[in-house]
């Protein structure tokens, strides 16, 4: 298979050029032999590749993204994904809350907590303030009230489903408990048996060593082929998830579709934007990756993919 486009072995990486094609032709493989990705003149060439970690090998993802805008949907395949939620942005007028330690109260400048930290698109100035809730007490309703509040970045929510057989690939998904109580998860009967399955198995998985503790108070769950995880809070906080498909069994990488979308009751209780910078506003489209990740080691992450797939994700 012939990689058009130039591999660039970023800092800190001990993978190789031949590493990094060996491991995008494997995903692409694999997320070849499923329907729902490449239409027939789409090759290698369509994936979009990204290493988290470079410094650790395990944290190289592929990424089939079929589309990124008010919904988004992608076919994931990544040996160890590291931990992160979605976590939703408030932005804030600089003459108010200038930024750094000058933030409300309760929550956290996302410069400061992300690297690589990006506005949704260029209509949002990169100098307004942009922060995150750190207090779980702090809610979004006394955010929108405060002074200086522009407008709200809202984070998505997540669905899972595995692609894989477990004869084939076993993965387990960690994820931040709160999340079976939403009523999405709690109708459907078969998470009880993947549930089951990630008590018994999670010990069976391996967590390379410089992630020690990225898996810490969260549920191992072990899904079958077809099964389905909600990743999502009923509070709209971020729901903390991550996965290791690295098992002494595995034939294979396993691939995980995801859809997410945008809390529709989140976008109803909102309000309005502040006129005094409405104009020319462009709202955020796409999983706004770059604006509403927040990841468990947020300033060790590289976000920017080494190869870009047919969309931006």
């Amino acid at each position: 298979m012939d990689i058009k486009r130039q591999i660039v072995v970023p800092e800190k990486s001990k993978m190789t050029v031949v590493q990094y094609k060996k491991f995008l032709t494997d995903a692409f493989c694999v997320l070849k032999g499923m329907s729902n990705y490449f239409a027939p003149d789409e090759d290698i060439n369509s994936l979009e590749l990204a290493h988290l970690m470079p410094e650790v090998d395990e944290t190289v993802i592929a990424i089939y993204l079929g589309i990124n805008d008010a919904t988004c949907n992608k076919g994931l395949v990544s040996p160890f994904l590291v931990r992160h939620g979605h976590n939703n942005v408030f932005v804030f007028d600089p003459q108010l809350y200038s930024g750094g330690k000058d933030v409300p109260s309760g929550t956290v400048d996302a410069k400061l907590i992300l690297n690589g930290f990006e506005p949704p698109n260029r209509s949002w100035q990169s100098s307004w303030t942009y922060v995150m809730i750190q207090d779980p007490a702090r809610s979004f309703e006394s955010l929108w009230r405060e002074k200086g509040y522009i407008d709200m970045i809202l984070a998505k929510f997540e669905d899972f489903t595995v692609m894989s057989d477990l004869r084939d690939s076993k993965i387990c998904i960690f994820i931040d408990p709160a999340a079976f109580e939403h009523p999405v998860n709690k109708a459907r009967p078969y998470l009880k048996s993947a549930r089951d399955r990630g008590q018994k198995m999670a010990c069976e998985f391996a967590i390379p060593s410089k992630l020690a503790g990225e898996t810490d108070g969260l549920e191992p769950v072990v899904p079958d082929k077809g099964e389905k995880l909600y990743v999502a809070r009923t509070d709209f906080a971020p729901c903390a998830h991550c996965w290791s498909n690295l098992h002494s069994d595995n034939k294979t990488y396993a691939a995980v579709n995801e859809n997410s979308a945008v809390p529709l009751d989140l976008v109803v209780a909102k309000p309005p934007v502040s006129k005094k910078f409405a104009k020319g506003l462009i709202p955020p489209k796409g999983s706004a990756d770059m604006t509403t990740d927040w990841f468990y080691r947020g300033t060790e992450i590289v976000r920017m993919p080494l190869l870009e797939g047919l969309f931006k994700g």
